[in-house]
């Protein structure tokens, strides 16, 4: 089997996993319940055998969205920091600049 077979055939499963995710998280929107149904065949027919690098290195997805999940905050104020960071770092080189100029003047 060649390279460019394996790899095909692994971005299919890996969009096969997807589609599933996505219909089990729209199946959970429709039902209004927060269980979050197992995982379907799909996933387990992977085109690659269990023991592959790929496969040790992909932990569940679910766990890792559940994780990062609650701790976001809006763009709004994720910019507004940032505008506010950029903004006292300028000044504050604005202000050593000054002070440069200050010190090394002649006397």
């Amino acid at each position: 089997m060649s390279d460019r077979l394996k790899d095909l055939q692994r971005q299919r499963a890996l969009a096969q996993e997807q589609v599933a995710w996505l219909d089990r998280e729209i199946a959970r929107e429709t039902a209004g319940t927060t269980q979050v149904p197992s995982l379907s065949a799909v996933a387990s027919a992977k085109a690659e055998p269990r023991n592959s690098p790929e496969a040790a290195a992909t932990p569940d997805a679910d766990k890792i969205i559940a994780q990062y999940q609650g701790t976001t905050r809006s763009v709004h104020s994720e910019v507004k920091r940032g505008c506010f960071i950029y903004f006292f770092a300028a000044f504050a080189l604005v202000g050593l600049g000054v002070l440069a100029l200050y010190f090394m003047r002649p006397r």
